[in-house]
């Protein structure tokens, strides 16, 4: 496998660094999120319609399928899909 050499700033060298865990190589971090992106990002274009609809409606002031959360619920939600994310 030919390797190159990137430049990265302190700040992004810290964010790979906890993202990575004990037995992760920075190409192991930056492989997963590459592929994270790809799997996740992108919407079809009837799916971003969907949500484009719901976000007028949501705007326009229907508050249809909304609920409420708690800042600490939301806080157990996130945590919980890093740990997932992780493995």
């Amino acid at each position: 496998m030919m390797t190159k050499t990137i430049k990265i700033s302190e700040k992004t060298h810290e964010s790979l660094s906890k993202l990575a865990s004990k037995n992760d190589t920075f190409n192991d971090v930056i492989t997963f999120l590459i592929e994270y992106y790809y799997e996740n990002e992108d919407f079809t274009d009837e799916e971003a319609e969907l949500y484009n609809k719901d976000i007028e409606k949501f705007e326009n002031g229907s508050l249809d399928n909304v609920s409420e959360i708690t800042l600490s619920d939301l806080e157990k939600r996130i945590s919980k899909l890093e740990n997932e994310l992780r493995k």
